[in-house]
């Protein structure tokens, strides 16, 4: 009867610690967005989807976002830069706050006050291989695409 006991309690002690190790690999897979940088593809603002602007842009890194350690951000726009705390407070939601931006030159674009204006506050996340999509309140999202290094 002790060996049975014994037998059952072992295997459950196996099953278990593959649940916690299987379930601890998903954590990590579910933020292994934040070790690339992204380049913000689309914004939805009002319903209205609104692409990054076709016009040359003044540098290289526009409109791309990289997360500097576990709690800030970098984002850059056409002429300014932007940044901030981030916090992943539970599966699939994250806190942008503290958020300021950084005027190098004058005048944002249009696109640019769109973009910062949705991507503030708790919004939850979705992350594919090669595709990001942070959505907000009243279903404003950020589409971004990975970067290619």
């Amino acid at each position: 009867m002790k060996t049975n006991q014994l037998t059952t309690f072992f295997i459950l002690f196996l099953f278990l610690g593959v649940s916690c190790e299987k379930m601890s690999e998903n954590e990590q897979q579910d933020t292994d967005f934040l070790q690339n940088e992204w380049k913000v593809k689309s914004i939805v603002n009002n319903n209205k989807r609104l692409v990054v602007p076709s016009v040359r842009t003044l540098r290289e890194e526009a409109y791309v976002l990289k997360f500097i350690n576990d709690s800030f951000f970098h984002l850059a726009t056409n002429v300014n830069y932007a940044g901030g705390k981030y916090q992943i407070v539970s599966d699939k939601n994250i806190v942008i706050s503290n958020y300021q931006t950084y005027t190098e030159a004058c005048c944002e674009t249009d696109f640019d006050i769109q973009l910062l204006s949705v991507f503030e506050g708790v919004m939850s996340y979705f992350s594919t291989g090669n595709k990001l999509i942070f959505r907000g309140d009243n279903n404003n999202e950020v589409v971004f695409q990975r970067v290619k290094k």
